[in-house]
């Protein structure tokens, strides 16, 4: 092997991360301070707007500028746009290039400002400066530029023009959706949404957000009800313990999921919602919540296995102002700095998030402009109905109109108790469905809880059905009304205050096994098996050679179960848009180097359709510090169905520099490693789906060649006879042995839960 050491010459993220922080600083947070200039405080002219002079007059005094975003609010009303093309910082002073749009017409001029130590209100000022030449370019190529017209009037002259060339604005005025309209719509908030990810991804610094994508977007109509994006519905809950009065320039922080009905799930989840308005008027909300690195606590990370309250996880935000009209809350942002072990990683996700927000209330404001605010609420209540009449139909197909239950465990919580028992029956009556906890396990001692919000959990159901029945569907709150949840309060799905959530992410992902399992009964040819039903985390923490403190989370991944389209997928994650870090990424950044990465032969239930394999890898430590692990299904199978054979547990080893082998619970913080140590890090495989002994022999071959299946459970589980190079089969020596199989077996269970083992550390 090559010197792989990223100890040698490798980049400092400590410099990326100040080069970014310093970015902010200059450009976004500067700009979140111009009330009007990107278009987003479009309201309606006010007495002193009319008062104001005409934009002709340019402020050749850039140091104390005209209120020029009122002044255009006056002229053009919602008609003008505008956009910073260059900035840059020289001898004290400010320069930016801008651009003014005003119905289709364009005019780019520069503006420039003194600095006197303050370049964010530099840049405004530059910027107002710039922009009000613009206007003055405008006014002069317009008959009346010597004055200020009616409010209105302006737009007024040109629509005859623009309704000549077809503009859709004219199309919308009668206030009738049409069906290409509505498409045209809908798609565009398809796109913003995954602009708004997009956004994120190129801003954020740490690779929980930029390289795993752990976020969440989401548009939603004034209502607070999600149009597209992923978690729904919690707007109306997060806003109810606050009564804000929202305007223009608000934008509102908070992670605390008592006092937003579950709207995040942990306190690491820092959720941004920003109103967007137009015309005066509020027309939805664009939101984002992304994982942080840290937010305090005793362990690095803020999710310790061993609290048994949300006080001992870290800082809890409540729903607060972080931005009020443009204007930062510097104090708060100060505070919530101050208590986390990575401010400059945080500060860089959160201000990312809010430019996503950002991009996101851009394409609603020109679909506002476009179309009509009119006609776009009738879009967003369209879609929103078309999804419900689409569920109504999937409720009516999949659900059976008896009650089914079933039931899985958590293993345990990470403080010694368990295993937790979590429960659910599902019926429909007509076309409604009804879900109830009703049977799950008492809220734990330790952080597994779940605070589920039912909203929260009608968007699971939604996630799941629309994924495994009909993936073209638009995902949105409209079949809400259709869904009913029984959530027992204190129970491990609905835990009283102050519960601990730390670890919340292993009820999370096995409520989907439990779903599947729940709604196989009525037609188990559609589900699935389970999957590694967990949520592995790796948390490495210390200082390196150089001095710098790290901190590292990364989520790992496990077995698919087997599905009755196809064999389910190897080292997958249970959440769709979840991905890897590289390890490009991890060897640059941090001092490790990755030993081992792949897949773990025969660790996939067998089947028809076999489950997913588990992942393996290996972390070779290259600093001393300390280290956490949080995972489930050691001790409990992933299961199989319709005959298929339950997946393999997890396991985890610490591999001293000496060569000592020693087992880790799946749970545990704070284990000391030290230069030279290996951390192996083994995830669960996924239940099989269907007869074993149904599957085509030269599948098995392929499997075995791939080395995801060895020769010897080939034989033993799927009666396929190889030749001693395993790559032909012995068709047969199989068919033989395959007949003597099926004559010696009983018969097959609708599930195979395998072993529910004791504690195998104990």
């Amino acid at each position: 092997m090559n010197d792989l050491n990223p100890e040698r010459g490798r980049i400092s993220l400590d410099d990326l991360l100040k080069a970014n922080k310093e970015q902010f600083d200059k450009v976004f947070a500067s700009q979140m301070d111009q009330s009007g200039l990107l278009a987003v405080d479009h309201r309606p002219p006010t007495g002193a707007d009319l008062k104001s002079a005409g934009l002709a007059s340019s402020p050749a005094n850039t140091e104390n500028p005209v209120d020029v975003a009122a002044r255009l609010n006056a002229r053009y009303g919602s008609a003008w746009s505008s956009e910073i093309l260059e900035h840059s910082s020289e001898r004290g002073s400010v320069t930016v290039l801008c651009k003014l749009v005003v119905d289709g017409v364009s005019k780019m001029q520069f503006g420039s400002a003194r600095a006197n130590g303050d370049p964010g209100k530099a840049l405004q000022r530059a910027s107002d400066n710039a922009l009000a030449k613009c206007a003055a370019m405008l006014a002069d190529e317009a008959p009346d530029a010597g004055s200020v017209p009616e409010p209105g009037a302006e737009q007024r002259r040109r629509r005859p023009a623009l309704a000549e060339a077809g503009d859709p604005r004219q199309a919308a005025a009668g206030g009738k959706l049409d069906i290409v309209t509505l498409d045209l719509i809908e798609n565009a908030l398809r796109n913003a949404r995954h602009e708004m990810d997009a956004v994120l991804f190129r801003s954020a610094m740490s690779p929980v957000i930029r390289e795993q994508h752990d976020e969440y977007p989401m548009i939603t109509d004034p209502k607070g009800r999600m149009i597209v994006g992923q978690f729904g519905s919690y707007v109306p809950e997060m806003l109810k313990t606050q009564n804000f009065d929202l305007e223009p320039g608000d934008v509102i922080l908070q992670s605390d999921p008592f006092k937003c009905g579950g709207a995040v799930s942990h306190i690491n989840d820092w959720l941004i919602l920003v109103p967007v308005f137009f015309q005066g008027a509020l027309v939805g909300f664009t939101s984002m919540f992304g994982h942080m690195m840290d937010v305090g606590g005793p362990v690095p990370g803020s999710m310790p296995t061993a609290a048994t309250s949300i006080f001992g996880e870290g800082l809890r935000i409540p729903p607060i102002k972080l931005y009020e009209a443009g204007a930062l809350n510097q104090a708060a942002l100060d505070l919530i700095m101050n208590n986390t072990r990575t401010p400059e990683m945080n500060y860089s996700d959160l201000m990312a998030i809010l430019a996503g927000c950002r991009a996101g209330e851009k394409r609603v404001i020109e679909l506002c402009e476009r179309f009509g605010p009119e006609v776009y609420a009738q879009a967003c209540d369209a879609l929103l109905e078309r999804t419900e009449r689409a569920m109504r139909k999937l409720i009516v197909q999949n659900l059976p109109t008896e009650p089914q239950s079933f039931e899985d465990y958590v293993d345990d919580d990470g403080c010694g108790n368990g295993p937790f028992k979590m429960k659910l029956t599902v019926w429909r009556e007509g076309e409604h469905a009804y879900f109830d906890w009703t049977g799950t396990a008492p809220q734990a001692p330790g952080p597994i809880n779940f605070y589920l919000h039912d909203g929260m959990f009608k968007m699971f159901i939604g996630v799941y059905m629309i994924m495994v029945f009909d993936p073209q569907i638009l995902f949105n709150d409209g079949f809400y009304d259709l869904i009913h949840v029984t959530l027992p309060k204190g129970s491990l799905v609905h835990p009283d205050f102050p519960a601990a959530l730390g670890c919340r992410t292993h009820a999370l992902s096995r409520q989907f096994d439990v779903l599947g399992g729940a709604l196989s009964h009525n037609a188990p040819d559609m589900a699935t098996a389970a999957g590694y039903g967990s949520s592995p985390h790796f948390l490495y923490s210390g200082t390196d050679k150089d001095g710098r403190n790290f901190q590292l989370m990364e989520i790992l991944y496990g077995g698919i179960p087997g599905r009755p389209i196809g064999d389910g997928m190897d080292g997958h994650s249970w959440w769709p848009l979840f991905e890897n870090i590289p390890t490009e990424y991890l060897e640059t950044y941090y001092p490790m180097v990755i030993e081992a990465y792949g897949s773990i032969k025969d660790t996939g239930g067998a089947g028809l359709h076999r489950g997913g394999n588990g992942i393996e890898k290996i972390y070779h430590l290259l600093a001393e510090g300390d280290v956490s692990i949080h995972d489930d299904r050691h001790l409990s199978q992933p299961w199989g169905i319709l005959g298929g054979k339950p997946g393999a547990v997890s396991e985890k080893w610490l591999i001293r520099k000496d060569g000592d082998k020693s087992p880790l619970p799946s749970k545990i913080d704070n284990v000391r490693v030290r230069p030279g140590d290996r951390i192996v890090f083994c995830t669960a495989g996924g239940g099989g789906w269907g007869d074993p002994l149904e599957r085509d022999p030269t599948w098995v071959r392929n499997d075995v060649a791939r080395r995801l299946l060895s020769g010897e459970k080939a034989r033993g589980e799927y009666g396929v006879v190889l030749d001693g190079a395993g790559l032909t089969v012995d068709r047969r020596a199989s068919q033989d042995l395959r007949e003597s199989m099926r004559r010696n077996r009983k018969s097959l269970p609708l599930f195979d839960f395998g072993e529910r083992r004791s504690n195998r550390l104990n």
